[in-house]
């Protein structure tokens, strides 16, 4: 195995652990491939499916994966989302960086819950919301949510499985309040107050702007649920 380690970001970092004692993995939009890339040189799983919508992306990936010398471990496919993969070849599927309502169109074309697989690592960038309340309501539990600092921002990353009943939600958790992770919040995630606070500030702001309009309400119920949250972190 080559000795060239790629270097991970924080966020890389936490989706590899997130993965470990996967035998395949679906790199979907797998970008430079630097997770693939991990995840072969540490052996944590056997063999990768790098994807890219991209073209360019794609060929770069390939480069990055030849120079460190385990190109032969990886099938890589251009293509849309998890439209390149075949039912059951795969047992774990990462999606990072791409929006939350992306995610979760994705989620809704497959014919059977990811595609078969037992896991499904994600990373959105924005509309966390969607993503999570998909996941809640089709019945996917989330058994890991972390919130990872990183160059200023704070980002949610979670892994989750299918199932065939809703995932319990903690009592004291805000009912249909799906931008931060009740997962996280059961675990009391060292970041979530601060990313609680984050949002508040983000929403107070566009309060002032939406007086009358049909947004107050869906802030007002936001700002609210925030702060019956921070109340629970420093009870």
């Amino acid at each position: 195995m080559s000795e060239r380690y790629v270097h991970l970001t924080p966020r890389l970092r936490a989706a590899l652990s997130m993965l470990s004692g996967s035998h395949t993995v679906a790199d979907i939009g797998c970008d430079h491939g630097r997770l693939s890339a991990a995840l072969l040189q540490q052996n944590i799983c056997e063999s990768v499916i790098a994807t890219d919508i991209s073209e360019p992306s794609l060929s770069k990936a390939k480069q990055l994966l030849t120079y460190i010398g385990v190109s032969d471990r990886v099938s890589f496919r251009a293509g849309d989302g998890l439209n390149v993969l075949k039912p059951y070849e795969c047992d774990a599927i990462a999606v990072l960086g791409m929006g939350g309502t992306l995610m979760t169109r994705m989620l809704d074309r497959c014919d059977i819950p990811i595609n078969g697989a037992g896991c499904i690592v994600l990373q959105p960038m924005r509309a966390q919301a969607d993503i999570r309340s998909c996941l809640y309501n089709n019945c996917y539990w989330i058994v890991d949510d972390r919130i990872i600092p990183e160059r200023g921002r704070l980002y949610q990353i979670f892994r989750a499985e299918p199932n065939v009943t809703k995932q319990p939600i903690p009592e004291s958790f805000p009912n249909d309040f799906f931008d931060v992770g009740y997962r996280s919040f059961a675990q009391r995630d060292p970041h979530l107050a601060e990313l609680c606070r984050f949002q508040l500030a983000q929403h107070q702001k566009q309060l002032k702007t939406a007086a009358g309009t049909e947004g107050e309400s869906k802030l007002a119920f936001r700002i609210d649920a925030l702060n019956r949250i921070l109340n629970q972190l420093t009870e």
